[in-house]
């Protein structure tokens, strides 16, 4: 049996165009004066995924763990963006939990942690080339994760704006066999209308929490479909947001990442 109140539907959607640039100004300034060197603080593609995620599980109360490969020396990755942004919240400032797997498959290591913790939210960033890495590929499945006793991860997979459509068609079906149902972001517009990107990401991470909601019910009512597919988050971008680990010379920090925001002005 699972706790279905651990993981609900929410009534309320994205927030105001007041909180959005809020969120592109902690983005921004947290790329140029990185707090650490996890990449969940210096890299583009992994900052912006955990502001969003946090916003969309704070409300939901959901305890989440961030995967991401490599090392790092930090004793402590401090608060979430949200123990910044609502300040005075009730439940006080959290502390952001991470795991670094070294050489290993983030992804594999967040599907595992979501078997062993059915009240687990998990979530890795990976490319399409690492998702489908012959020695990890099987390990990346969905269908290892059962909605009635597992917990769940939300994986962000990077490609790259210029793909073909055919390119994006290929993906959906091999994301689709492999117990995945994709929603797709495209961040290529931050640098023109950075606002409008915050806000498509917010609302869909609404609806892909809503969807494990709805998946978490059906199990528990034994109405839940054979081969359910969980969610997962295509994030179309520029290469430079490539999360593929690279040298420190090459980490963000500067450039279209830390110019200001032209959608300064919302709200």
């Amino acid at each position: 049996m699972i706790d279905v109140t651990t993981w609900t539907v929410h009534a309320t959607r994205e927030p105001a165009d007041t909180f959005l640039t809020a969120m592109d100004r902690r983005w921004r300034d947290g790329l140029a004066s990185p707090s650490t060197a996890c990449a969940w603080g210096q890299c583009r593609l992994h900052a912006l995924v955990l502001l969003h995620l946090d916003r969309a599980v704070h409300k939901r109360r959901l305890r989440t763990r961030y995967f991401a490969a490599g090392a790092c020396d930090a004793d402590s990755h401090g608060f979430t963006p949200m123990s910044d942004l609502i300040p005075g919240d009730m439940y006080g400032p959290e502390c952001l939990e991470v795991t670094h797997t070294g050489d290993a498959s983030p992804l594999a290591a967040a599907i595992a942690a979501a078997k062993d913790d059915r009240h687990l939210l998990a979530t890795a960033v990976i490319t399409e080339a690492q998702f489908v890495a012959i020695d990890t590929f099987d390990d990346h499945s969905g269908a290892l994760l059962r909605p009635g006793s597992h917990g769940a991860v939300v994986p962000f997979v990077y490609a790259a704006s210029e793909e073909t459509e055919d390119d994006a068609w290929e993906r959906e079906d091999l994301l689709r066999a492999n117990g995945y149902s994709t929603y797709t972001v495209d961040a290529s517009a931050m640098g023109d209308d950075p606002v409008a990107v915050h806000r498509n990401l917010a609302a869909l991470m609404e609806d892909v929490l809503d969807e494990i909601a709805h998946l978490k019910a059906d199990a528990e009512a034994h109405v839940a479909p054979h081969g359910a597919l969980w969610p997962l988050i295509v994030v179309r971008a520029p290469d430079t947001w490539d999360p593929t680990p690279r040298g420190a010379a090459d980490a963000p920090g500067v450039d279209a990442a830390t110019t200001e925001p032209s959608g300064s002005s919302h709200g």
